[in-house]
């Protein structure tokens, strides 16, 4: 009976565990599918504004009848009143305006007829459809809200359908994704449906037979349905971008025979001005399907366009996939839900009634911790991982910014040292002062630049700074070159000094008074006992201070930030690893290659912190 319920608990943990990570697989492939139709339905209301001639101008009114004779003649009672004007033509709308009808109603009717085209499309003029009569119209309503952008409609893509000048709404395109298969298996299911019918039999089978080896045999279930959907996510994305450049190729082919007036060989800049969320360059003849290539560093998704006679163009766009890790963010909480809730069950199955409560009060007050620590921290780690992995590693590696970072960084950390003997003179002096007003006031007076805000801090250096370099008469010296980051070092020092010393007295505290006592009967003097007794029991500690603050000066920002913003300039005298960081993240090359700094910088902490921290926790046990 214990193992039924067991095997009951297992398979229900495991069900919820798949069904949710379906939900979520499926939110992701509607996502994408509501992409691409906004993607075509821009591009294809582009499309008909470029192939679409505007009306023909209205026939000159007609010329009046000369009278024949010059001078005027008073009216005869018996000749007829002259006949009235004619009432004013009524006003025409801003779509007649803009395109020809005739041509409009054509244009619209023959995007169904494409090859391969994947979508069902309705063009309205006004409000009016124009592929199918029977449609119904768009209402006022629907209309005037497209002036702030496409909305999702009945199941369609509704975008605006703006004048030649791109100024007024007259129309709207609408796109209809037809069903497509989403994975290999036969039906076109994906891999995500099996691999949770997969998990939820492995918990079973597992519970029923070697209760021993759950926890492994699980975890290894749940890492499959974590694969098995994010493939399915990741070809969700995938076939939106390659659906997007297939119909797209379609439209441009059409429109270079279509492109009024008449012409030989169509313009790549007016094919251009159709795509707006992608690429179109003169290109080499190339397979039909769709590939990956990258492009200054930048991956994109491209595809081979015959224009003309051996005329090639090539399509790129921003592979939908680079974004697809994200959902990891999703699936695998999702994954390994069944996991956690099989490890529960079996715990609770051999813990006290009383510890089980005392567990779950402690867990409920972590929970929230923990959250926040996997949200906010774990997991854009990981992303930033996967960021970095798709970087121009190479053009990073070349770039010489990136040296200057890291050589700034390292000349910025020297101050470290200087600001430890500093910290540690300052502990000594007010150690004798303990207890007097003195001792009182001069750690109050040390720490308060270490509490202060680094921001004010910044402002108030600027200031002396500007007013003459502490009021040596000289130039300022962050915008001097050779001096910018010694004044960053000097902030530095008088900031960090307080709060090292604050750790060195709290040291000085814990050693006995006994050391000290028996040294001066053995004749020590005060530098002997400083350097046999204090400092190697001060060692623990001035590596520990060492350590952080070398590892806090690598991480530098605040103070380049507000002084100098990596100057002066161009020869970036500041430009240290966090901003150069920070202006590549919001820069052109975007979040990769500042995925792919951080890493390096997180790596060189690693490096330089392993074997520190090693020998502190040595020489911690040996003290």
């Amino acid at each position: 009976m214990r193992s039924r319920r067991w095997a009951a608990g297992a398979a229900g943990a495991a069900a919820v565990a798949g069904a949710l990570a379906l939900v979520v697989v499926t939110m992701a492939q509607r996502r994408y599918e509501r992409a691409f139709a906004f993607r075509i339905a821009g591009t294809t209301a582009a499309y008909i504004a470029a192939v679409t001639p505007p009306p023909a101008p209205p026939p000159p009114p007609p010329l009046a009848r000369p009278s024949g004779r010059r001078g005027h003649r008073r009216a005869s009672p018996s000749r007829p009143a002259p006949p009235l004007p004619p009432p004013p033509p009524p006003p025409i709308s801003p779509a007649a305006r803009s395109y020809d009808l005739p041509s409009l109603l054509t244009q619209a009717r023959a995007l169904r007829t494409l090859p391969g085209w994947s979508s069902d499309v309705e063009v309205y003029f006004g409000t009016a459809p124009l592929v199918d009569a029977t449609a119904p119209p768009l209402s006022p309503e629907d209309l005037s809200r497209l002036d702030a952008g496409g909305r999702w409609r009945d199941g369609a893509a509704l975008v605006p359908l703006k004048d030649r000048a791109g100024q007024e709404v007259v129309g709207a395109v609408a796109v209809r994704p037809r069903p497509a298969t989403h994975g290999p298996l036969p039906g076109g299911l994906g891999f995500a449906f099996p691999a949770a019918l997969i998990a939820i039999a492995a918990a079973v089978v597992t519970a029923l037979r070697e209760r021993s080896r759950l926890q492994a045999r699980s975890i290894g279930a749940a890492l499959l349905l974590a694969l098995a959907t994010y493939l399915d996510v990741w070809t969700a994305a995938r076939y939106s971008t390659d659906r997007w450049l297939f119909d797209t190729r379609r439209l441009l082919q059409e429109a270079a025979t279509r492109l009024p007036p008449p012409r030989t060989r169509v313009a790549i800049s007016a094919l251009a001005t159709m795509v707006h969320d992608g690429e179109v360059v003169a290109g080499e003849p190339g397979e039909s399907a769709a590939r990956r290539v990258r492009v200054d560093g930048e991956q994109r998704a491209v595809v081979a366009v015959l224009i003309g006679s051996q005329r090639w163009v090539e399509l790129r766009s921003v592979p939908a996939e680079i974004q697809a890790p994200r959902w990891l963010i999703l699936l695998l909480p999702c994954a390994f839900l069944g996991p956690i809730a099989i490890m529960g069950l079996r715990w609770a199955e051999r813990t006290p009634a009383r510890r089980r409560r005392e567990t779950a009060l402690a867990w409920g007050f972590l929970a929230p911790a923990a959250l926040h620590l996997a949200i906010f921290t774990v997991g854009p780690g990981i992303y930033a991982l996967y960021l970095a992995s798709l970087a121009n590693l190479p053009a990073l590696v070349r770039d010489p910014l990136t040296w200057k970072a890291f050589a700034n960084s390292a000349a910025y950390a020297l101050y470290v040292p200087v600001s430890v003997a500093l910290a540690l003179a300052a502990a000594l002096a007010v150690h004798r002062f303990w207890t007097d007003w003195c001792g009182r006031f001069l750690r109050g007076a040390f720490l308060l630049p270490y509490v202060a805000s680094v921001v004010a801090i910044a402002l108030l250096w600027q200031a002396m700074y500007r007013a003459g370099s502490l009021g040596l008469g000289r130039p300022d010296w962050l915008s001097n070159p050779t001096t910018a980051l010694a004044a960053l070092m000097l902030v530095s020092i008088w900031a960090h000094v307080g709060g090292q010393m604050l750790v060195f007295l709290a040291a000085l505290q814990a050693i006995p008074q006994a050391y000290f006592d028996a040294a001066r009967v053995d004749g020590g003097s005060a530098w002997r006992r400083f350097w046999r007794v204090t400092m190697p029991l001060l060692r623990p500690v001035t590596w520990f201070v060492l350590v952080t603050g070398v590892i806090g000066a690598l991480q530098i920002f605040t103070l380049v930030f507000v002084l100098t913003q990596g100057g002066p300039f161009p020869l970036h005298s500041t430009e240290v690893l966090v901003h150069r960081i920070y202006g590549t993240a919001f820069g052109p090359p975007a979040f990769g290659m500042a995925s792919a700094l951080a890493v390096m910088l997180a790596t060189l902490l690693l490096i330089f912190t392993w074997p520190q921290l090693k020998l502190v926790r040595r020489q911690s046990w040996y003290a």
